[in-house]
């Protein structure tokens, strides 16, 4: 009972906090997951800062003080009831910590992971800032500059308004959300991002690198993807085949040497489809093909002349693909062209993501 006094005692204070496309609402039991570091406790906070500070009971499961001590779901029902507390939210909870979830007026559970809790639960996916949301953050700045700030930093929130170093936040970051283990994996990964690889693959290039078994890679790799750090997409052309899709283009640059330009941009715009929530599935090599049938090019700095012979060469392979339209998303070139019935059309990424923002309203 001493650990729910101190929780309930503490200051749930947010010092600053950027407003996100998302809100939780007044649902009796919501479920809010999501990548590492993509604020989901900064806007539960900023949600309790609508509550009278005797009405929540906050409890963090990453509290150190939970190292030596635990807490039973009677005792949390127990001190709810005698509080008459409104909102318990469990933040970082482990699931099935508790044999049976408490029951309060308002229950909301923070985890890096989704679990079904059946219907009861209202289900909230809080992703990683995408461009419109991290040009929001800014106060100043053409939207080139923004843009180029925008590759540099990425896409974790507390990096978006950082002016410290961004390899200092990063490795902050890394080892504050990774164990050990689990960072030599992340560059194994980083190293690979963009790339058609299996699971086997990674295996066999970290063992070369360090000591690790295959279990345990294997799970390690399965947690990652359960976490959304990292997405495997299918690949229409080659069903075999699955591309691997690091969750921040910014951090597997700086994990890796193998991230030129190319492939950060190529990243920036598959995430951008995933959260736009758009289903789309990678098109070989070179791009990606939505289930609206929609191709996906990244080319940041093609020419329309060089792009029509490309096109031209490959025409057969997109309409035998079912391809309605061509986007080809590059830095800042536009450009319009058409061959027999397929219209292509050039624009530069961060007005293509304003298609995809109103498309997903």
């Amino acid at each position: 009972m001493e650990l729910l006094e101190y929780f309930y005692d503490r200051k749930n204070e947010i010092s600053t906090y950027h407003q996100r496309k998302f809100s939780i609402s007044d649902a009796q039991k919501i479920l809010l997951y999501g990548s590492p570091a993509s604020g989901k406790s900064s806007l539960v906070l900023d949600y309790l800062s609508n509550f009278d500070a005797e009405a929540i009971l906050y409890i963090d499961f990453l509290d150190p003080k939970f190292q030596f001590r635990d807490i039973m779901e009677e005792d949390v029902e127990g001190f709810v009831e005698a509080n008459e507390i409104t909102v318990l939210v469990l933040d970082h909870y482990e699931h099935e910590y508790f044999e049976v979830l408490p029951n309060p007026e308002q229950l909301i559970i923070v985890s890096d992971k989704f679990y079904d809790y059946g219907e009861a639960f209202e289900n909230l996916e809080l992703p990683l800032l995408d461009y419109e949301e991290f040009f929001a953050f800014q106060k100043r700045g053409t939207e080139t500059q923004i843009f180029n700030h925008f590759l540099r930093q990425g896409t974790l929130p507390e990096l978006a308004i950082q002016t410290a170093p961004k390899e200092q936040l990063f490795q902050t970051f890394i080892r504050s959300h990774f164990s050990e283990s689990e960072q030599k994996l992340l560059n194994i990964l980083a190293h690979f991002n963009g790339s058609t690889v299996t699971t086997f693959q990674l295996y066999s290039y970290a063992k070369e690198r360090y000591k690790i078994s295959k279990d345990l890679i294997y799970k390690q790799i399965k947690m990652l993807k359960e976490r959304n750090v990292i997405s495997f997409i299918p690949d229409i052309l080659n069903p075999s085949n699955k591309k691997l899709l690091f969750f921040d283009f910014a951090l597997a640059k700086y994990l890796t040497l193998t991230q030129g330009f190319p492939k950060q941009f190529d990243t920036m715009v598959a995430l951008s489809l995933i959260k736009h929530k758009i289903e789309f599935k990678a098109f070989g090599i070179t791009g990606y093909l939505t289930n609206e049938q929609n191709l996906i090019i990244p080319a940041p700095f093609e020419s329309e002349e060089s792009f029509w012979k490309k096109a031209y060469g490959k025409f057969s392979n997109y309409k035998k693909s079912g391809v309605k339209k061509v986007y080809i998303i590059t830095v800042n070139t536009q450009y319009e062209f058409s061959i027999e019935n397929i219209d292509f059309e050039a624009l530069p990424f961060y007005e293509w993501v304003v298609i995809n923002d109103e498309g997903s309203d």
